[in-house]
């Protein structure tokens, strides 16, 4: 990683910090993204809330990092149900019966929860250009932005390639994201194949969890192994 690039990190969470000692950090737990950002904000704020959206809860798949996070001390994690959890329940896309009641939520929705909850107004995210061209996209001026920060929100590692991440975990003995049967890591526990079929193989309990919570996905998929 290039001098400019870290610095820009660093003045990106000092500049977050001089907000609130209180941050919100939207993290999937298993992505490299998400682990470097929280080992980041730990070293620097008093507080790090980490938001996690669940599409099963429970799992044994992230139970380590969750154990991992914790050990920081200054980490609380809340589990809230995934955008997509809440539409797969209400359209009944690997169930039975619809739950057409259910309100839809957005991540403006969560913010907006958790920051009353906890005081602070400083909501981090990881999101990368180097994702993929439509992140590029859409984060391309908090890219530019000496703080990187973009509707009032901050995005410390925008500017940070994979191969930056998956360094900074190497060198700071992170915890490996998990890769779930693809060539890129993970970037979060979630509906698709690849996914479901890696939990099955490696999870048998997770993927019942999953069955009992989607009955389709048995159908789909099969039977646990």
């Amino acid at each position: 990683m290039d001098k400019c690039t870290l610095n820009k990190t660093t003045a990106t969470i000092e500049d977050a910090a001089s907000n609130n000692s209180t941050c919100i950090l939207f993290w999937s737990a298993t992505g490299k993204d998400s682990i470097v950002l929280l080992d980041l904000l730990a070293r620097r704020f008093s507080k790090v809330v980490c938001c996690y959206l669940y599409i099963v809860r429970d799992l044994n798949i992230v139970e380590p990092f969750f154990l991992w996070a914790k050990q920081y001390g200054n980490v609380i994690i809340e589990q809230l149900p995934h955008p997509d959890r809440i539409r797969a329940k209400k359209y009944a896309t690997f169930g039975i019966k619809p739950m057409l009641n259910l309100k839809e939520l957005k991540y403006r929705d969560y913010e907006d929860f958790l920051k009353v909850k906890y005081q602070t107004d400083v909501v981090v995210y990881g999101m990368k250009i180097a994702d993929s061209f439509v992140r590029r996209g859409i984060f391309n001026q908090a890219a530019k932005n000496e703080i990187h920060k973009d509707f009032g929100k901050y995005y410390p590692i925008v500017n940070w390639s994979n191969s930056d991440c998956l360094s900074y975990i190497t060198i700071h003995n992170l915890p490996k994201p998990l890769k779930l049967g693809s060539k890129r890591a993970s970037s979060g526990i979630n509906f698709r194949e690849e996914t479901i079929l890696y939990i099955k193989h490696h999870y048998p309990k997770d993927y019942e969890k999953y069955i009992k919570e989607y009955p389709l996905i048995e159908a789909k998929y099969g039977k646990r192994s």
